[in-house]
This record gives structure tokens, sequence and C-alpha cells, in this order.
């Protein structure tokens, strides 16, 4: 593992930080706007995942084209401070319409869920855009042909994530507390204007991967490589359902715990901080658990099926 992708992993993990406090930010002002039901939260964050996913896909593949990875992400990084600097001012506007609309009394339950996931497009669609575009661009830039097993990849990924912990702790005990949310999200920005210019300075220093090597490399694991491979239907589709299995029980998490915790931002952001950390950890693990052999469907098969029993299982434990 090379010190240039120890030394984007590191940018990765600011920005990581700096998401989960835009998200943090988001979901205090729009309960006040929506309220603190589980449908209201549910659309922030649907919208909040939805522009992350759309960004990696669309944005994605610009990466795979653009001569400078890392100067793209650092653009992003830009963008992104810009952009949602703007957010609670475009609040302020949403609120006012919301009202002015009657919320739910008068829009009933679909046309109230209608408006959420529309006026949270607007708020959040660009920046969240904008942030589901780093990590593709982050781990172009530091891929290597001689890395089979994607290990840069998966510490980017972790890095990523545990910096999404920290940001959520931090923001959620600390800096909502101390200063406000309006500050807090203003901070954030900051920390995302000065990890883009870090970007900008390490892009201009980065030793590209070669090329050529690189594309060997995937038309080698295109042939097959001597592994079992999965077609890439079934992977995205595996991807899709693993997902939606995770934000499920995030919002079951939050439902059930709410009553023991109480349904508040603390709250929201204590079990998102520890259902990321496992994310980050497990990241950060795969480094060194699978680092001398590629990925397989039996590892994956594997992975899934312990999931699959860690959610389970303490479910049928009872109370």
């Amino acid at each position: 593992m090379k010190p240039q992708a120890l030394a984007v992993a590191s940018l990765l993990f600011l920005s990581g930080t700096c998401a989960l406090i835009f998200q943090i930010a988001w979901m205090r002002e729009f309960r006040l706007v929506f309220g603190a039901s589980t449908p209201a939260s549910a659309a922030v964050l649907a919208i909040f995942m939805g522009g992350l996913g759309l960004g990696n896909a669309v944005l994605g593949r610009r990466a795979d084209r653009h001569p400078s990875p890392l100067a793209l992400y650092a653009t992003l990084e830009l963008a992104i401070a810009i952009t949602a600097s703007l957010t609670p001012w475009m609040i302020d506007v949403i609120r006012a319409l919301y009202v002015s609309l009657g919320g739910q009394m008068v829009l009933g339950i679909a046309g109230a869920a209608a408006v959420r996931l529309t006026f949270s497009t607007l708020v959040l669609g660009v920046p969240t855009l904008l942030m589901g575009g780093t990590l593709p661009a982050a781990a172009k830039a530091v891929t290597r042909a001689e890395d089979a097993s994607r290990r840069d990849a998966a510490l980017l990924y972790g890095m990523n994530t545990l910096g999404a912990v920290f940001g959520a702790t931090v923001g959620t005990l600390v800096l909502l507390e101390r200063l406000g949310t309006r500050a807090t999200l203003w901070l954030a920005c900051l920390v995302n204007l000065m990890t883009a210019l870090g970007a900008f300075g390490l892009s201009r220093r980065l030793v590209r991967p070669d090329a050529r090597a690189a594309a060997a490399l995937e038309a080698r694991e295109a042939a097959g490589g001597g592994q079992a491979t999965l077609p890439p239907a079934f992977v995205y589709a595996a991807a899709g359902i693993v997902g939606f299995a995770f934000f499920l029980m995030e919002l079951v998490w939050f439902r059930m715990l709410g009553p023991l915790l109480g349904g508040t931002t603390f709250s929201f952001g204590l079990i998102l901080a520890v259902a990321l950390f496992g994310i980050g950890v497990g990241g950060a693990a795969y480094t060194w658990v699978f680092f001398r052999s590629p990925p397989t469907p039996r590892s994956l098969a594997l992975i899934c099926g312990l999931e699959t029993l860690g959610i389970a299982v303490p479910f049928a434990l009872g109370d």
C-alpha cells in the first residue's frame, strides 16, 4: 500500500466527516419544517442517499475518463462546499412554501410525502449528487494494476466511512450543542473547502498509475483470471439489495430505540454513527482479511450470510 493511497484516504476521511455533519444538520433543519415523524425522516434520508447513488453512477463514469481524477475530486469538494453553504437559506424558502400549502393536515399523507420528497430534492439534490462522485474519483486516482484485491479501494471506502462515523458523533454530541445547526453546517463547508485545496495540491504531485497496466489487469479480470466471476447485473442487484436492507434496518433501529433513547436528533446521530462504524471497520478490515486473493462469489455469499445472522439473531432473542 503506497503513501499516496494513505494521503488520499486521509482526504476521504475528511470528506466523510463533512458529509455526515451535513446530513445531521439537514435532518435537524428539515425536522423544523416537516416534523419528526419516521416518514418525514425517511424522505430526507431517501433523497440524501439517492443523490449519493446517482452521483456515484454519473460522476464515476466521468472519473474513469478524466485525465486527473484527483483534480476532479478536488473540484467536486469545492462545489460541495459552495452548494451546501446555500442550503440554510433554501430551507427557509422551503419552510415558507410548505406552511403556505398547509402541511400534512391539508395535503394528506400521500400529498405531504410527495411534497417532502420534492422539496428535499430541491435543497439536497445538487450537493449530494456531487458527494456521490468523490469516492469514485479518489479511488480512480490511486488504482494500481498490481492491486488485484482492490486493497487500496477498500482502504478508501473504510476511511471515508470512519470519517462519517466521526462526523456523526462529533456533530451530534459536540458541534450542534455548542455552535447551533447552521454554524455547524458552515464549519463543515469550511473543512470541505480546505479538503479541496489539499486535494488540488496533492494532485500536482500524485504519481498516476500506469494506464496500460491497469487496462491489462481489467482485461485479465474480464477474462476470468482463474476465479469464478459473476455477471455485472447480478452484482448490481446484490449491492442494491444489501443497501436496501441496511437503510431499512437503520429506520427500524431508529423506530425501535426511539422509545428508549428518545426520538431526538441525538438518538438518530448515535444510531447512525454505530451503524456506519460497522461499515467502516468492515471496509478497512477487508484490506487485511482478503488481501491474499481477489474477491470471489463465495466470499460475497459468506459475508451476506453473516450479515443475515447478525440482523436476525438479536430479534430472535426477543426483548
